[in-house]
């Protein structure tokens, strides 16, 4: 009688101990789930943050280049009433580059004025897109500006004059935001090196951030 007593409250022990145990578990990945959940929602929080940040960059910039181009054209604007009042003013598509945006400035004639502004932003992936801008036998300068901010993974952009040749080849990564200017003017004589087709390549590789590139004309 005693030992089947005995048994009895070993069974009962063992059966507390193991519900204990089983409980004990099931709180522990109930709050390893809770923990991943929250490391989930913060990381989303951070990328919501970081995009915005890049929205609020780039409308940033685009107001910054709506001023120039609007500055661009007043000049040209000046400058063509100085000449001649009947010179007449029309606007042209480039075209469209890979699947990012571009704005073109007005084209007037006689006295050529284009601009060409790419810029795109990216969420940790890879990409590249080419394409090229046209500079006139009537150009009399030419402008490149390219800025960017990454936080990881770089952006390369590449510009080549119309013979092949490298102009510049800037890499964008996270040391520092790049801000990089430069003005052409084209001299007698040596029309040939920049007149036509200057290409850009633009390759992004595990990139998360933006960049802007500008070719300007006058």
């Amino acid at each position: 009688m005693k030992i089947s007593m005995i048994l009895k409250s070993l069974t009962l022990a063992f059966i507390i101990l193991l519900s204990g145990t089983l409980l004990m578990a099931q709180s522990k990945e109930q709050d390893e789930k809770a923990e991943q959940q929250a490391i989930m929602e913060a990381e989303m929080k951070a990328k919501k943050e970081m995009l915005e940040q890049q929205e609020q960059k780039m409308r940033q910039m685009e107001i910054i280049y709506e001023d120039q181009a609007r500055s661009a054209e007043r000049a040209a604007r000046s400058s063509s009433r100085s000449r001649s009042s009947s010179r007449a003013r029309s606007y042209r598509t480039v075209g469209v580059y890979g699947d990012e945006p571009y704005v073109v400035a007005p084209l007037v004639s006689q006295n050529n004025q284009s601009q060409l502004t790419l810029r795109n932003s990216f969420d940790g992936n890879s990409n590249s897109s080419k394409g090229g801008f046209e500079v006139s036998e009537d150009t009399h300068t030419f402008r490149v500006m390219i800025n960017g901010k990454v936080k990881s993974g770089e952006i390369q952009i590449i510009v080549k004059y119309p013979n092949g040749k490298e102009f510049k080849n800037l890499t964008i990564n996270s040391a520092a935001e790049i801000t990089y200017s430069q003005s052409l003017t084209l001299k007698e004589g040596e029309e040939s090196k920049y007149i036509g087709t200057w290409n850009y390549e633009v390759k992004a590789t595990f990139a998360e951030g933006n960049y802007m590139l500008q070719m300007m004309t006058h």
